[in-house]
């Protein structure tokens, strides 16, 4: 009997995986989740490393198309160093907080508000270093099949920052005029901080697009931190930076 509930458990939990997989590469999907994504920026320093390895590359008046820009995060210090950045964002949630983080750090930040498929390859010759952290995967053609389109546009300079594997052998070896300059992967902290226990579990209702069951909300419980006056979920990931030029 235990091993028939704990199969259908573990069904169950499959199937919400697939479902938010398959969910998360909708527009809607961030129209809806960006206050989730704020409260994560709110609380952890996710990007610090992105933006110090960033800033080695990047040169003032470099023209960047930021792919997949969520609330700025990179994009703003770039235009704070003196970069032309074009925040490419489709969701309208995401383009409020662009606009609101701009206002606030007074900078000038041009958004388009497209899909990176809508983009031609002749617009995205049009920028010096496409910028794409942790969006790619979210895109009708997948990491691979976006840095395959960004490299036929011949664009200058590609930087890239995901969670996936990537398979840059493959890549490399159809666009040899790019350069693989720079490789890197780092474990880093990406952890949720909530306000409350009903936070966290509305939060994980938005995910699985229902309420929980009683032994999902004592699972999280469970696996939550109260700290520093907020209740912690932590968790913890594999970062990998890629940094290609073009040089023939």
């Amino acid at each position: 009997m235990k091993a028939t509930v704990l199969g259908r458990s573990l069904k169950l939990w499959l199937f919400y995986l697939i479902m938010i997989a398959t969910e998360i590469k909708k527009i809607s999907y961030w129209n809806e989740y960006a206050k989730w994504y704020r409260l994560w920026r709110q609380h952890n320093a996710y990007h610090e490393p992105i933006k110090r390895l960033l800033f080695k590359f990047i040169q003032p008046e470099t023209k960047i198309l930021d792919i997949g820009a969520g609330d700025g995060v990179l994009s703003i210090p770039l235009v704070k160093r003196g970069c032309c950045v074009t925040a490419l964002e489709p969701s309208h949630s995401m383009q409020n907080y662009l606009y609101e983080n701009s206002f606030k750090h007074g900078v000038n930040l041009k958004v388009e508000p497209r899909r990176f498929e809508d983009l031609q390859c002749f617009e995205l010759k049009e920028f010096d270093l496409a910028l794409a952290c942790n969006s790619l995967h979210l895109t009708e053609y997948g990491v691979e099949g976006s840095l395959l389109k960004i490299f036929s546009s011949q664009i200058e300079s590609v930087f890239l920052v995901t969670e996936k594997d990537v398979k840059i052998e493959e890549v490399n070896s159809i666009y040899p005029e790019y350069s693989l300059i720079f490789n890197h992967s780092y474990f880093c902290e990406s952890s949720f901080a909530y306000h409350s226990l009903d936070e966290a579990f509305e939060h994980w209702e938005f995910k699985y697009k229902r309420e929980l069951f009683s032994w999902e909300k004592e699972k999280l419980i469970k696996s939550i931190l109260f700290e520093k006056d907020h209740y912690w979920l932590k968790d913890f990931t594999i970062v990998n930076i890629f940094y290609w030029r073009r040089v023939l």
